[in-house]
């Protein structure tokens, strides 16, 4: 790896402060102070600052960063913790008035795959995501009794606003409105999410979904984020993060089955790959595929994709600039998910005309 390339810098870094290989001073000792403020920048920009920092952390005082950045850094990196402390808090709190209805959170996405993290708190995320199985609408109900705003403005999960944090209570665990494909992918990932789980919190309220489901989701949650906005390397790092811990335990007979049937089988392999080749994370499953076409493609996108929108937007703003963003990366339906964009597009306006308010 090239490491007067910021970006391969900036992904041997963060393989290091991920734990997946040691630190060797000698390789970065001589980097200048206006490559490390670009380090600090991309970090920043591909959700991954804090660990970097845990990296850099071990390097000797002899490392050309100026004291100013350090402490930059640390400021960022202490910001980052208090707000998943106090996210981490509110998600419990919900949780709980839950569990007295009766009723199991699931965890979805960041603060559930945070617990994989060498360092939990450094893993980034915006929103608490839930699934409250048949209970969703209970849940929305439970959340307004305490006093928190809830949206139901959209099918597949509602937001829930409390303490000036927002929350995501999912009916759906993915896209389903007009595939018949998606309502069956959804009907499995639900059989199979309460499968040998763990509670990520002392008072036993949180559920982390089992390691089948957390594959099959973060693939498809990444495909559909890559597909119309463009993924970051915290998106990479939550894979590889997921892999050094369960690689054995996952199911791979069943979880490339789907993703053959949803056509996500060229993204997982890609991703991992990247794991493997840059952020140093040792493949020691024989049934994990590697698949290296198109792999500095997907990079060169990640680091410099112009397709991200914001998510400030309105509804049918948003809705508008996705379309859009499908015909600017239509490279990444030919080459990655091997399906037509026009195609993917007619389902979702037909879905949307016809299956508003979709069941399974």
């Amino acid at each position: 790896m090239d490491l007067n390339n910021d970006t391969h810098l900036l992904l041997y870094l963060t393989g290091c402060g991920l734990r997946f290989r040691e630190i060797d001073p000698d390789l970065i000792a001589d980097i200048p102070l206006t490559r490390w403020k670009h380090i600090y920048n991309l970090a920043q920009e591909q959700g991954v600052l804090a660990i970097v920092f845990d990296a850099i952390e071990k390097l000797p005082a002899s490392v050309n960063i100026s004291k100013p950045l350090k402490l930059q850094w640390i400021a960022a990196v202490h910001t980052r913790e208090y707000n998943y402390k106090k996210q981490y808090n509110i998600a419990v709190e919900l949780a709980t008035a839950f569990k007295k209805e009766g009723i199991k959170t699931a965890v979805l996405k960041g603060l559930s795959i945070s617990t994989y993290y060498p360092k939990p708190a450094y893993r980034e995320f915006g929103d608490f995501d839930c699934f409250l199985g048949d209970n969703y609408e209970v849940g929305n109900c439970i959340a307004e009794k305490l006093g928190a705003k809830v949206e139901r403005n959209y099918y597949r999960h509602s937001h829930i606003f409390y303490k000036n944090q927002m929350a995501e209570n999912h009916q759906f665990c993915v896209g389903i409105r007009g595939s018949r494909k998606m309502k069956e992918f959804e009907k499995h990932l639900y059989h199979i999410m309460y499968n040998e789980t763990e509670f990520i919190d002392e008072n036993n309220v949180l559920i982390r979904p089992s390691c089948d489901f957390n594959a099959l989701f973060l693939t498809s949650h990444a495909m559909t984020h890559f597909l119309v906005e463009g993924i970051k390397l915290r998106h990479i790092c939550d894979w590889a993060v997921l892999l050094y811990h369960e690689q054995r335990n996952i199911d791979w007979h069943n979880f490339y089955q789907w993703t053959d049937k949803l056509h996500y089988t060229r993204f997982a392999n890609i991703i991992t790959s990247i794991a493997n080749a840059y952020l140093g994370l040792e493949i020691e499953n024989e049934l994990i595929k590697h698949e290296e076409i198109y792999i500095d493609l997907v990079l060169d996108d990640i680091f410099h994709s112009n397709s991200l929108f914001n998510k400030g937007y309105g509804v049918w703003r948003s809705r508008f600039t996705s379309i859009k963003n499908k015909f600017m990366s239509l490279w990444k339906f030919h080459r990655i998910y091997q399906q037509s964009a026009i195609k993917t597009i007619m389902v979702q306006v037909l879905g949307f005309l016809f299956d508003r308010n979709p069941k399974l």
